[in-house]
């Protein structure tokens, strides 16, 4: 067996696709397949091209639009990860979002193409999403962003696409959100480490797939954050209140079966805190996570749930 990597600038983050296959196997068509369909999936759903399918969506907000089987899924997914939070993810804060700060593409999150700018736009109830068999509508003067469900549901479309080819060993990184599937070169499981959230590079635990299907997201307060004249912001956007969301959590990472639940659920614990996390968890029907705190001196505490976790 062996192991081929390719990395390239996606989503505007860095893209890690890792398969092994067997000595006679070529990766090539793999390798080309997975980035032409990272490509179409940014053309079609990012919030900061102006010829998006979804910029076209929010430019006619509040009229029943036609849309393409791919973007109804993924508004039914968003909608049923929305219920499943009850509302904790809700794709409608892109307004506050931007008003807090966050308004174009990092690293200049402070420049935003007028035309992509909704920070005059309200927000919404999750629910009033409406979503026909091959329409979509949602209130006037509001606007979607999928940015907090994207990678994940990226990576289980990815994560398809290969054992649909046959592949069985893969370890895909999108961003920081990782999905992983049978063994290593070595014909070991693969390690997943999880950096300190206070010193970038620096491990602080890790976890292992054990040989099955695996997805890791981590979220939090530690990156993509900025100031302008009305303070500070980070991008963990609590709908519950608008703002960016006041909480000890650092990082949460969340390990599952299911990067999309993942991505979604880390972006959660993140804004519950970690005194309500225990009962979140146990509300969504996810055992393993793990918190980074601010021990309020230059370190992390953390808080462990789950078995899959080792230092």
């Amino acid at each position: 067996m062996r192991r081929y990597q390719q990395t390239k600038h996606a989503l505007g983050s860095t893209a890690y696709m890792t398969i092994v296959l067997a000595d006679d196997a070529s990766p090539d068509q793999l390798f080309e397949a997975l980035w032409q369909h990272i490509a179409r999936f940014e053309q079609r759903f990012s919030r900061f091209l102006p010829d998006s399918e979804l910029t076209a969506f929010n430019a006619a907000a509040g009229e029943r639009q036609s849309v393409s089987p791919e973007f109804r899924e993924l508004l039914v997914t968003a909608r049923t990860m929305s219920e499943k939070t009850e509302g904790l993810y809700n794709p409608f804060i892109l307004p506050a979002l931007q008003r807090a700060g966050y308004k174009g593409s990092w690293p200049k999150p402070e420049l935003a193409d007028e035309k992509l700018n909704y920070e005059k736009r309200s927000e919404a109830a999750w629910s009033s999403i409406e979503i026909g068999d091959s329409w979509a509508a949602i209130p006037k003067n509001t606007a979607l962003d999928f940015g907090g469900i994207g990678k994940g549901y990226l990576l289980d479309e990815l994560s398809g696409l290969l054992q649909a080819q046959g592949v069985e060993n893969y370890w895909l990184s999108l961003g920081g959100d990782i999905l992983c599937a049978g063994l290593d070169e070595p014909g070991t499981p693969w390690k997943i480490a999880i950096q300190d959230a206070l010193h970038e590079g620096v491990p602080i635990a890790s976890a292992t797939n054990g040989g099955k299907l695996l997805a890791v997201a981590t979220s939090g307060v530690t990156k993509r954050k900025g100031v302008t004249k009305d303070g500070a912001w980070h991008h963990i956007m609590d709908p519950r209140t608008n703002r960016p969301a006041v909480t000890d959590v650092l990082t949460a990472t969340v390990c599952g079966p299911s990067a999309t639940e993942t991505d979604v659920f880390a972006k959660c614990l993140a804004i519950v805190g970690s005194t309500r996390a225990g009962e979140f968890m146990k509300k969504i029907g996810q055992k393993d996570a793990l918190l980074q705190l601010d021990d309020g001196d230059g370190s992390v505490r953390l808080q462990k749930v789950g078995t899959v976790w080792s230092a």
